[in-house]
């Protein structure tokens, strides 16, 4: 562990690495319990990159969560608007609107307003 940390500076290898060693090692819990004994510094390390990638993790998921909950959200509003002036709208319109990025589905949500079909307010 004392090696790989002055030996290599990129984080994501390293963390790389240490679960290499850490699945190589195959430590029990015993064994593991003496080992952070014995080496705390090379300890605390490995618990130190874990905690930040778990969090680093958490916090992209979260963000990718809002995303995704935005653009649903964008979405469903968009299919009201559609159905609400246009009565049923088609499978194939459905889907694309729900594969389209929110910077989109604000443009089309403000054309329902002026648009006589469904096509001038998806098409391009």
């Amino acid at each position: 562990m004392s090696g790989l940390v002055g030996l290599e500076n990129d984080p994501e290898k390293q963390l790389k690495y240490i679960d290499f060693i850490d699945i190589y090692a195959n430590l029990d819990d015993n064994e593991r319990v003496s080992y952070e004994q014995e080496y705390p510094r090379e300890a605390e390390i490995m618990t130190g990159f874990a905690e930040r990638f778990i969090e680093q993790g958490r916090l992209e998921g979260r963000q990718e969560g809002k995303l995704e909950g935005k653009q649903d959200g964008q979405a469903a509003i968009l299919l009201r608007l559609l159905q609400l002036k246009f009565g049923g709208v088609p499978e194939a319109v459905r889907r694309k609107i729900e594969r389209t990025d929110p910077q989109t589905l604000l443009v089309w949500s403000e054309r329902v307003l002026t648009a006589t079909s469904i096509e001038q307010v998806i098409g391009d």
